[in-house]
């Protein structure tokens, strides 16, 4: 059964996104890297072993890409959480996974490998599903499927912001809302204006980010 991989929370400015975390944790982000040929950037916090939190934002040293960056962050009017990614879990495969995602009712488009080099000069190497109707085109209702291979998750190696309690997906289209049920991800759907919420505790109490 596939269970959450990692939060994505856009913010054309990645240091402005990491402030923003930290004032509502008391935690801040750490570089993640680079998505070359993207033009896009990282920072990251962790939930626990598996599941964590990344800010994404328009990178400034990289050339302008060739297609508009990932989670709308080149139209993207305020910070705020853009998507989610889920990934395998026992024998399941990133296929596996794809094929569970077409059978809940939408396409998860192609897999791609995916890689970064964090700021210590190591390479880390990933495959996801890429395009399809996830993503923006969804406003961040359904995911897209992550999987780290043999290495580890990320999650296992960086400061902790606090407990993930929940998320919500919250969407208008029952459609979109029916398939993010059938998936079985344990998290709470919603009808009502899109939006992505996740409630949090941090040594700053239960907060809410959205």
């Amino acid at each position: 059964m596939a269970e959450l991989d990692h939060l994505i929370f856009a913010s054309r400015d990645v240091d402005e996104g990491v402030r923003i975390i930290e004032d509502l944790t008391g935690a801040r982000a750490v570089a993640g890297g680079p998505h070359m040929g993207l033009g896009t950037h990282n920072a990251l916090l962790t939930f626990d072993d598996r599941t964590y939190f990344e800010v994404i934002g328009i990178d400034p040293s990289q050339p302008e890409p060739d297609g508009p960056r990932p989670f709308g962050l080149d139209d993207r009017p305020s910070p705020g959480l853009a998507g989610y990614a889920i990934h395998p879990t026992g024998d399941e495969t990133l296929e596996d996974l794809a094929a569970a995602m077409s059978a809940a009712g939408f396409d998860p488009g192609a897999v791609a490998d995916m890689s970064r080099r964090r700021p210590d000069g190591e390479l880390i190497r990933w495959r996801l599903t890429i395009g399809g109707d996830t993503g923006v085109a969804s406003q961040g209702a359904l995911p897209f499927a992550i999987d780290w291979g043999a290495g580890p998750s990320p999650a296992a190696s960086l400061p902790s912001m606090g407990r993930l309690l929940s998320l919500t997906v919250r969407h208008p289209d029952d459609a979109i809302r029916d398939s993010v049920r059938a998936l079985g991800l344990g998290v709470a759907v919603e009808a009502g204006e899109a939006a992505l919420i996740a409630a949090v505790e941090t040594p700053n109490g239960t907060i809410e980010i959205s």
